[in-house]
């Protein structure tokens, strides 16, 4: 569903949309009002208020924070809209008792008819009206291409016959959304309709299923002969199958805004369950933790990239698809974890008196085995993303459709200037770098950074009073993607992280050198954090400075150093462990040249003995702006990671369609095709992130550690994706003629060269626990 659609579907305008913080203060005071309200005690009371609630919104003009504001909603934008949740979930106000209503919602705004929007919407909203949905059949789960349910033709009616299941609240539902067939029978998704059906109509039968936890919450629901007017049907006959896929598409974008939220509440549930079941130290504890954070992140900045295109008229489809296989595997993680810490309690029935938080993990964990099932099994959507989003032939021998995008390429189509960027960095180094040469060693490296710095690297982000572009740090990080996808030779990260560097403690002077083509490395210690500036010196292996201001000691390892002009220098004094910050000109210092595991970068120790440089700040200011430019460094080392998991999706993905076996391509078998999506997941996942971190306000208390949680998921994933690369590609891809090792060598020493991804990550859950604890 594209922003044009809901916009005429609608009628609305930007005019309409409720504009400055009105809204904002006109739901903290309806807020303000529910916080002070008795609690319900019992399941039937929660409900029952949960309806009230809904009307009240109604009623106040608050409800439905996406819908255009012509059809009842408030036409938020994505952020506000993330804002709206956040304000709601932290006051504790009751969701949507149905949750299924926001699946048909968007259906009826775009597709349906004037009636059917007047007759629908306003009881949906206020959820005096609920709705289940007629998708799954007995022999059409997750392959609804496969139904059989029928819808005959009968004057002004159809008649329906079949069976539907795992129909989710089908007992309590007053109508249902269905796919039914008008076509012909058998398997295809021409003549498929799409049916708003009465539940208490003649014919009609519910069934209830009792699940694993022991509730029913889902039924079978048989149908026989029943009658539905033909004002019923939403959009043509036969055009059920594309409606349902382009409105699912929009929701699912616009639900997991709303899941954020939701997952964020309960994460925290889970760290609060490690501190008081004693796991608040334990290493494991923590890392699951971490990975929950990056879960979170990466439905969020996935759902908020979607939206973004959709505003600007782009089908969120691809990433829908992706996010909704994130989000059924994130629930169940989550909530293995948590039924993990309960420890001996986990032996417990959740109705049993000694079960712990009464018992919701265990029934949690047992629900969320369906996650993975409903909706589409997880195996299904990998075969959706793989052949429909990858363009990799269909399993089962239908040939291949055309890629939502190229394969590597952003699943979310970026705004124009990022595009721009991309094209012009992608243009630049291609036409300079061919494997061949890398291999080799006869690329002109010079000439590739020559062509960088005329594009305006690496001083694309800083200001314009250097000399820099003063574009927005998310661009920068887009055109390093771009340079390390084509595997550019050339310390770009290594130059950015010194200017970000001198920058931060304004040397001004040596700023400007910089982002007029000089090359530079930063030279720190390494440690488990990603600069050092603790000290003494002597406990860090860092560089000394004196009191006369004269340098000494040797760093091993320094990516970049063997072709900078210019050493940016993390130094410690002596006695006291002050940080310093010093320039230096590399022709001053000691370079031992060694063999780097990337063949498209250097690396050397660097040593100094008796070297002067400029000193350009010292103490606390030094650790400021070593903090600062931390941050940059992080972020610009993600992205090249990203760069080098793209570029690996791309080629795994060529390969697998081109490459036969047993007489039939490689992508064809799930095996091959299901790798190939965890490596699209994995890749995408990371750049939502990095763009997401990019964009936070520096000075924001979440910035730093977006910028940590999102640099240790793309350094993972891209010896991830890489590993995997070389795994598709079979023995060609071992071989040293093959391109593969290279995007491995380069994502294990962007891995390697600054700091850990389990540091990164434990930093990220010390500051997880130590929010719980402080609450």
């Amino acid at each position: 569903m594209t922003a044009q659609q809901v916009a005429s579907a609608g009628e609305s305008s930007a005019t309409e949309v409720d504009s400055g913080s009105s809204w904002r203060a006109r739901l903290a005071e309806l807020l303000d009002d529910h916080r002070r309200r008795p609690r319900p005690t019992t399941s039937q009371d929660r409900f029952d208020a949960a309806i009230a609630w809904q009307s009240e919104l109604v009623d106040a003009g608050l409800a439905a924070p996406g819908w255009p504001t012509s059809v009842g909603g408030l036409g938020l934008d994505v952020t506000d809209q993330l804002d709206y949740h956040r304000m709601m979930t932290a006051a504790g106000a009751p969701k949507h008792p149905c949750s299924l209503s926001f699946i048909v919602a968007p259906t009826l705004i775009v597709h349906g008819t004037p009636e059917q929007r007047q007759r629908y919407l306003e009881p949906l909203l206020r959820a005096e009206e609920f709705w289940c949905q007629g998708f799954s059949e007995p022999g059409a789960g997750s392959d609804l291409a496969s139904l059989s349910t029928r819808a005959v033709r009968d004057g002004d009616t159809y008649r329906v016959t079949g069976q539907k299941i795992w129909t989710t609240m089908a007992d309590r539902a007053d109508w249902m959304f269905a796919l039914v067939r008008t076509g012909p029978a058998g398997r295809g998704t021409a003549g498929i309709t799409y049916l708003l059906i009465a539940m208490d109509s003649p014919g009609v039968e519910v069934r209830p299923l009792r699940d694993a936890a022991g509730g029913r919450h889902f039924a079978e629901v048989f149908f026989d002969d029943v009658v539905v007017p033909v004002a019923n049907r939403v959009g043509a006959e036969g055009e059920g199958w594309s409606i349902m896929r382009t409105s699912l598409g929009h929701e699912r974008a616009t639900a997991f805004l709303a899941d954020e939220v939701k997952y964020r509440t309960t994460v925290d549930k889970v760290a609060r369950l490690a501190v008081a079941r004693g796991y608040r130290d334990d290493a494991l504890v923590r890392q699951e933790l971490a990975a929950l954070e990056t879960d979170v992140r990466t439905i969020t900045t996935n759902s908020a990239r979607a939206l973004s295109a959709v505003l600007r008229g782009e089908d969120p489809g691809a990433i829908a698809s992706i996010n909704r296989l994130v989000k059924s595997e994130f629930e169940q993680r989550m909530h293995r974890l948590a039924l993990r810490l309960t420890g001996a309690g986990a032996v417990l029935g959740r109705r049993s008196a000694g079960a712990v938080d009464g018992g919701r993990w265990t029934h949690g964990y047992l629900m969320t085995r369906a996650s993975t099932i409903g909706a589409g099994t997880a195996e299904i959507q990998r075969n959706t993303i793989a052949e429909s989003v990858l363009g990799l032939p269909s399993h089962r021998g239908e040939g291949r459709r055309a890629p939502t995008v190229s394969p590597g390429r952003p699943l979310a189509a970026p705004g124009s200037d990022e595009a721009a960027v991309r094209s012009a960095v992608g243009d630049v180094v291609s036409s300079l770098v061919e494997t061949d040469s890398l291999l080799s060693g006869r690329i002109d490296r010079t000439q590739v950074w020559r062509s960088l710095v005329e594009f305006g690297l690496p001083g694309l982000a800083f200001p314009e009073s250097v000399g820099g572009g003063g574009a927005p740090l998310g661009l920068m990080c887009a055109a390093v993607e771009e340079a390390a996808h084509h595997l550019a030779p050339v310390p770009l990260v290594p130059t950015i992280s010194a200017l970000a560097l001198l920058s931060a403690v304004g040397a001004t002077d040596a700023a400007t050198r910089v982002i007029s083509g000089a090359r530079a490395a930063v030279v720190v210690a390494p440690q488990e954090t990603v600069w050092n500036t603790a000290g003494p010196a002597e406990a860090t292996g860092s560089v000394r400075i004196d009191d006369n201001g004269v340098l000494s000691g040797t760093v091993s390892c320094v990516v970049g150093a063997p072709d900078a002009e210019l050493l940016v220098v993390v130094a410690a004094s002596a006695e006291a462990g002050d940080a310093a910050v010093v320039v230096v000109e590399q022709a001053d210092a000691r370079i031992m040249v060694e063999e780097p595991l990337d063949l498209t970068a250097s690396v050397g120790a660097v040593g100094f003995d008796g070297v002067r440089g400029v000193l350009a700040a010292t103490g606390d200011t030094a650790k400021r702006a070593v903090a600062e430019a931390e941050r940059i460094t992080l972020l610009v080392l993600a992205a090249d990671s990203i760069g080098v998991a793209t570029r690996a999706v791309a080629m795994a993905v060529d390969w697998a369609g081109q490459r036969e076996q047993f007489g039939r391509p490689i992508g064809s078998f799930q095996a091959v095709s299901h790798r190939c999506a965890d490596m699209l997941v994995d890749a995408e996942g990371a750049r939502n992130q990095v763009q997401a971190a990019a964009a936070v306000d520096p000075a924001s208390d979440d910035a730093d550690m977006l910028a940590r949680l999102a640099a240790a998921h793309a350094l993972s994933a891209a010896v991830r994706v890489s590993e995997a690369c070389i795994q598709v590609h079979g023995g060609i891809g071992f071989t040293w003629e093959h391109p593969a090792h290279l995007l491995l060598r380069r994502a294990l020493s962007n891995e390697a060269c600054r700091i850990r991804p389990e540091a990164l990550r434990d930093e990220v859950a010390e500051r997880v626990l130590a929010r719980i604890e402080s609450e």
